[in-house]
């Protein structure tokens, strides 16, 4: 036990040092104060007080009290910053663009083996390789080149869920995962039980437990502590603790995290090269991006750098698309109007004897605002990967000091009554003019802003889309029934985590009618 009290004393020490340290800095560097937050206690600063459940409804809470946009925090003398008004992400993320394109990359994501993707990555020639594999393939005109295998898996979904329709939620993870692993690496998942999928579920939702701030006590250490001249020394010693020391479970957790993240990474690639060195590859960001490779020579850098980039669309199709898929199932089981609206708008425009395409999409403002409506209702990543400044900026007299983790506090954002009036209910017309055409809101705080802004948008937007406007051609979705006949109670409960999920919750879903039933046999055939 004295060993471990001599680290917990050396963790100590090195947060107070960095807080000193700091606080030098500030006053050496500007006489200004930096954004508004609780006290907090010695040392620990806000550890204590930062809620297991929704933090980011205790930071827009904070920033209400200090009427200001952005609020700190300390936590083991780390410093953080929360944006929580879309005025401040739009100024400091895309008109100062430049100088917050970085990311502060914690040591958890360094052990869990996360540092591959992208959105944790900070800002160096890697990351701008990746993004521009992502730009070619996931623009707003590229993506539609995917469309046909969203329509082809949209189909397949239909057939399951009218086979098995207690097993929805199993479905809808299957046809998230079927396109994003069809997108990538040209795979066709299997009907149970896929391997691939499974890894992926593993891998996200450790990920998801590890990357808010104060999730894990690690992550308040950052990895690149000066601490008044000893560089690395927080990361050097987070990495040579024993196992079996108090108070390092992370250890273990981000041990076995960087198994299954390892595999999630290799597996697919691995199946992608023998299908391309065999000739019998589908079209993929693999295939189109391999042959790219190999005519410009790029060799085995190339390589590792594709191999990351397709695991991040591997890994979003496994989990953030399906959060948002559940959440329009569970919209529409709790506002039977909205849906039967939706289904008139299908009805008139796509008629009853097939299901829409993406040409019908113009035609469908209202199944288009359902899906912006289910992005900002529940938003699946209610508080963004930080970004960190590359120097001292100032924001409206408040001092941001360089390298400190910025986080945009999305659920305040989305949640602003002044921009959306009672946010707490699901309303589609909210993105609706008079005339029922679309606005121009398209919840931008869901992807992000700014040059690290979620480049697979495009293809989650289509991805939404198309499942929405096919179950609400083919489907009623209501509340389930016991076996009284009385309605079974639906709650509004989400998990917690990086990324959120909604709770499991009864239904029952059937064919609208017999001719829809009929349009269903024949596409089962």
């Amino acid at each position: 036990m004295s060993v471990a009290i001599e680290v917990a004393v050396v963790l100590l020490t090195l947060a107070l040092l960095k807080f000193l340290g700091d606080s030098f800095a500030a006053r050496r560097r500007n006489t200004l104060l930096i954004p508004p937050g609780p006290i907090g206690l010695p040392i620990l600063g806000s550890l204590l007080s930062i809620p297991p459940h929704a933090p980011w409804k205790l930071y827009a809470a904070w920033s209400s009290k200090y009427k200001s946009d952005l609020v700190s925090l300390r936590i083991l003398g780390q410093l953080s910053i929360i944006i929580n008004t879309k005025r401040a992400a739009k100024e400091l993320y895309e008109r100062r663009s430049a100088m917050y394109a970085d990311r502060p990359l914690t040591t958890m994501m360094e052990l869990m083996g996360w540092d591959f993707a992208p959105a944790v990555m900070p800002y160096n020639d890697e990351w701008r390789a990746q993004r521009r594999i992502f730009h070619q393939s996931m623009n707003v005109k590229a993506v539609t080149v995917h469309c046909p295998i969203q329509l082809a898996k949209v189909e397949i979904l239909l057939r399951n869920i009218y086979a098995h329709p207690e097993n929805l939620v199993e479905h809808i993870r299957h046809y998230a995962a079927s396109v994003a692993l069809a997108v990538a690496y040209g795979y066709d998942i299997e009907p149970e039980n896929d391997y691939f999928v499974e890894i992926a579920e593993k891998a996200v939702n450790m990920f998801s437990s590890s990357i808010f701030p104060g999730s894990m006590v690690v992550n308040a250490l950052p990895i690149r502590m000066s601490l008044l001249g000893s560089a690395g020394l927080g990361q050097t010693l987070i990495r040579h603790l024993p196992e079996w020391l108090p108070g390092t479970g992370f250890k273990t957790y981000a041990r076995e995290c960087l198994v299954m993240s390892t595999e999630m990474m290799e597996a697919p690639f691995a199946f992608a090269k023998r299908s391309i060195a065999e000739g019998t590859a589908r079209p993929s960001m693999a295939s189109t991006h391999t042959e790219l490779n190999n005519a410009r020579g790029a060799g085995p850098e190339g390589e590792r750098v594709l191999k990351r980039t397709l695991a991040t669309v591997y890994a979003a199709g496994a989990d953030t698309t399906v959060s948002s898929l559940v959440t329009g199932i569970l919209a529409l089981v709790l506002h039977p109007t909205i849906q039967q609206r939706a289904q008139a708008e299908i009805d008139h425009v796509v008629g009853r004897g097939r299901f829409p395409t993406f040409e019908d999409r113009p035609s469908l403002p209202y199944v288009s605002a359902i899906c912006r409506e289910i992005l900002r209702w529940q938003v699946t990543l209610p508080l963004t990967f930080a970004h960190s400044p590359m120097d001292d900026d100032v924001y409206e007299g408040m001092f941001i000091p360089k390298g400190t983790p910025i986080i945009v506090n999305a659920w305040a954002i989305l949640n602003d009554p002044e921009t959306y009036p009672n946010p707490e209910a699901f309303d589609p017309e909210r993105f609706l003019t008079k005339d029922g055409s679309l606005n121009d809101d398209e919840v931008q705080a869901a992807y992000g802003f700014g040059r690290r802004n979620c480049i697979g948008q495009h293809l989650a937007n289509n991805t939404i889309w198309i499942m929405m406007a096919s179950l609400l051609a083919a489907f009623s979705i209501t509340k389930a029934k016991d076996e009284h006949g009385n309605e079974i109670p639906v709650d509004v409960a989400y998990t917690d985590g990086g990324i959120i999920h909604s709770r499991p919750f009864q239904y029952s879903i059937r064919p609208r009618d017999s001719e829809t039933e009929e349009l269903m046999q024949q596409i089962g055939r």
